[in-house]
């Protein structure tokens, strides 16, 4: 059976070294063991010689996560692996798919340790690695490390990812437009800072501090006018590691009864996953 790597594997650096693998005390509570890799799903990136490598995981149900990893070329997305983290009843299991590897088959690897920071899986009799651990380095950043004996040699292979904030900060302007669509004012008011600031045409030329209530009530006034007010996305594109740039179509009926659409395109800037600005530009006259 051919090597098998773990997630975002082009990003390489080997350590050669005969130090003993270490001996962990298993720490497996079946009932919660996957809620302690909760803090894994989102994005991730791994800046290479080669390009950015990115992992991605999400939650499929309670006893499921499922992660790729993969690189960005153009509008093509290379997916290098796949990953199914699953809780059985007496197991976390670790079950990754190489492309080109393993005749396309899977590699089962079982968690031997877990903590709220760092999770060790294992695959005895597998060739190469043996061991995977990911471990959290603060709230943004993870280190991985694949292990194992290969031709005589203990082989050590470490990995640095930090969080993709440009994948959160879209999130983050998707639940905007979530939240205002349903109308829910006080959900979105609690994504922007507390006061924020904003620009917009009905204020003029001048940048405005709103305070989340004044938020509220800018946009209350706004559904009284518009009952049936919506915003459709045309387009969302990150910019950097704070920004976001919407643009997007709002529509509704005035008072007099008659339809109306607007484009409009607005630049949220963000800070410490809340909107510190939030500057709106379309067309006032």
């Amino acid at each position: 059976m051919k090597s098998i790597l773990v997630l975002f594997s082009l990003s390489i650096f080997s350590i050669f070294s005969t130090k003993p693998s270490s001996t962990y005390i298993l720490q497996f509570n079946p009932n919660v063991a996957i809620e302690n890799m909760k803090w894994l799903i989102g994005t991730w990136k791994n800046i290479t010689t080669r390009g950015n490598i990115y992992e991605t995981w999400i939650q499929i149900n309670e006893s499921e996560f499922f992660g790729k990893s993969y690189a960005v070329k153009g509008k093509d997305t290379i997916v290098f692996e796949t990953v199914k983290l699953i809780q059985k009843e007496d197991a976390l299991l670790y079950i990754p798919t190489v492309r080109n590897q393993n005749d396309g088959k899977a590699v089962v690897f079982k968690c031997t340790y877990i903590s709220s920071s760092k999770m060790i899986v294992e695959a005895p009799e597998h060739d190469y690695p043996q061991k995977i651990s990911y471990t959290r380095i603060g709230k943004d950043q993870l280190v991985a490390e694949i292990s194992g004996l290969k031709d005589g040699i203990i082989r050590y292979q470490t990995f640095s990812m930090k969080r993709n904030f440009a994948s959160k900060n879209v999130e983050l302007a998707r639940r905007v437009f979530k939240f205002f669509n349903e109308h829910n004012w006080s959900k979105m008011a609690k994504l922007y800072a507390d006061p924020a600031e904003f620009k917009d045409p009905s204020f003029g030329t001048a940048i405005v501090l709103q305070t989340r209530n004044e938020i509220i009530d800018k946009y209350e006034g706004m559904e009284r006018m518009s009952p049936d007010i919506m915003d459709d996305i045309i387009a969302v594109y990150p910019s950097g590691d704070q920004q976001v740039i919407v643009e997007f179509v709002s529509s509704g009926t005035a008072p007099d009864g008659s339809k109306w659409r607007l484009p409009i395109v607005t630049i949220f800037t963000i800070e410490d996953g809340l909107i510190v600005k939030d500057f709106t530009y379309y067309d006032n006259q």
